[in-house]
C-alpha cells in the first residue's frame, strides 16, 4: 500500500522522550525549595510534564478513515481519529509521538515544546507488517496543558 507522492503532506513529529516533575512556585514564579542536610532540595507537586524532541520534518499523508478491524486490533475503540501508513521502520512512532499536520509548533514560555499546539497524538503503531506499517492517532484537544 504505496502512498502517492502527489497526497503527501510536509508535516512534523516530535518524540515522546521523557517526563520531568513539575515543582512548586511561589506567587513570583520561583521554584520553592527545602532545606534537607544542608542541602537545597526543590518541592515537587507530584505531578509530571512530558518531554519532547525537537520537531522533525516529513511527508506523508493521514486517513481519517478507520475500519472497525483496525480499531479493535488497537484496542482503542471509538477513541482513535485518524491512521497514518508509512513502510516498515521509515518513522521512529512511538506511544504518545506527537503529529502537526496542519498547525504550527509552538513552544512554552521556558522554550519546551507545547503539546497542545499538536494537531494528533500516537495512541499506538502496529508495526508487525512485514512492508507497511500504521499508527493510529487522536486528535489533540486545543485546551491541553
Amino acid at each position: 500500500m504505496r502512498v502517492a507522492r502527489r497526497i503527501k503532506q510536509r508535516m512534523y513529529y516530535a518524540l515522546l522522550i521523557g517526563k520531568e516533575p513539575i515543582y512548586e512556585r511561589d506567587d513570583n514564579g520561583n521554584i520553592i525549595y527545602r532545606i534537607h542536610d544542608g542541602e537545597r532540595i526543590p518541592v515537587e507537586t507530584g505531578y509530571f510534564d512530558d518531554i519532547y524532541s525537537e520537531p522533525i520534518m516529513f511527508f506523508n499523508s493521514i486517513s481519517g478513515q478507520l475500519t472497525e478491524n483496525e480499531l479493535q486490533a488497537f484496542g482503542t475503540q471509538n477513541l482513535a481519529d485518524a491512521k497514518m501508513t508509512y513502510k516498515r521502520g521509515q518513522y521512529p512512532f512511538k506511544t504518545g509521538t506527537l503529529i502537526w499536520k496542519q498547525s504550527e509548533v509552538k513552544r512554552k514560555e521556558d522554550g519546551a515544546i507545547d503539546p497542545s499546539s499538536a494537531d494528533f497524538r500516537v495512541m499506538g503503531v502496529m508495526n508487525e507488517g512485514q512492508l507497511f506499517w500504521k499508527a493510529m492517532m487522536q486528535a489533540v484537544s486545543n485546551n491541553e496543558s
